[in-house]
């Protein structure tokens, strides 16, 4: 029951590694639901699975363009044109619900989580130092002095999934009480309670 990050060599592959992880804790937090479940916000928020599922999707294939092409200016038709490509015809924002269903989203955001390898390889071949500076799109929650780079991107996304992924551990166990090391458990067909440790 693999949960917790493997082993690291370097602060790039830890970046990548985390961020990968981190993606596949969201992920699994659909397994086993329905798509009404998926769909539904028990808790006080307006929060659900399959919103957050699509949110995170959005927000890695959106940011990894400007990790595998440091230079390039993004805008807002770019994200658009590469959420298209992936079947997502409007942004959201987690609390949004996409004309999907669990299942075709889980599909798509598995997706984009290969695509952090094609990110790696991409800042790899190229031998992109971390520290490169990327144009830096407007939004308001940037300070005002700040510097955009390829490194705070990759830490901004591998905190901004963990996020969302503590808000859909926090969903599901509203659901049905299922918990995250649970849920790794299944996703390798290993039982649950693990034998010999008492989980009660």
């Amino acid at each position: 029951m693999p949960f917790f990050t493997p082993s690291v060599t370097s602060e790039a592959d830890a970046a990548f590694t985390y961020l990968t992880q981190q993606c596949t804790q969201l992920k699994l937090t659909a397994q086993g639901l329905t798509d009404e479940q998926a769909r539904s916000t028990p808790t006080a928020s307006g929060l659900s699975i399959a919103g957050l599922i699509v949110h995170g999707t959005q927000v890695v294939n959106n940011w990894l363009i400007q990790v595998k092409e440091p230079t390039r200016e993004v805008g807002e038709d770019d994200y658009r044109t590469v959420n298209e490509k992936l079947g997502l015809t409007a942004m959201f924002d987690g609390s949004a619900l996409p004309d999907l269903d669990i299942t075709e989203a889980v599909a798509i955001f598995d997706k984009v989580i290969d695509g952090i390898e094609d990110a790696r390889a991409a800042v790899d071949d190229a031998g992109t130092d971390l520290g490169t500076e990327v144009p830096m799109p407007y939004n308001p929650w940037m300070p005002n002095d700040f510097t955009m780079t390829v490194r705070w991107i990759l830490w901004h996304l591998a905190t901004e999934i963990a996020r969302h992924a503590g808000h859909a551990d926090i969903i599901r166990e509203s659901i049905d009480g299922a918990i995250a090391y649970q849920l790794n458990a299944q996703a390798d067909g290993e039982p649950w309670p693990p034998e010999g440790m008492d989980w009660s």
